[in-house]
């Protein structure tokens, strides 16, 4: 029975962007939305494990920026604000 799980790997889904090349965030945050929607619509998704999104930030030029916190400095790395409400976990 272990031996099934370990040879099991996830293909998962990429929804490549690249091609559109440098764009305003607000844009992107629009493409995501309507992306996810077409997912769970057409797609038939409702449930996802362990999403990642890399970004490459820019200038409006396309030149690479370097990602700064306030009293932090740079950083590669952040972990999600947003929060999953406990009565979420229960049926109440």
């Amino acid at each position: 029975m272990g031996d099934d799980k370990a040879s099991y790997r996830s293909r998962g889904l990429v929804i490549d962007y690249s091609m559109l090349g440098t764009i305003n965030i607000d844009e992107l945050a629009h493409a995501i939305v309507e992306d996810i929607k077409a997912l769970k619509d057409d797609c038939n998704i409702h449930f996802v494990r362990a999403p990642r999104l890399r970004f490459l930030p820019t200038d409006e030029f396309g030149d690479e920026v370097v990602v700064r916190m306030p009293a932090k400095g740079p950083v590669s790395y952040l972990r999600t604000l947003h929060h999953r409400p406990a009565c979420k976990d229960y049926e109440l």
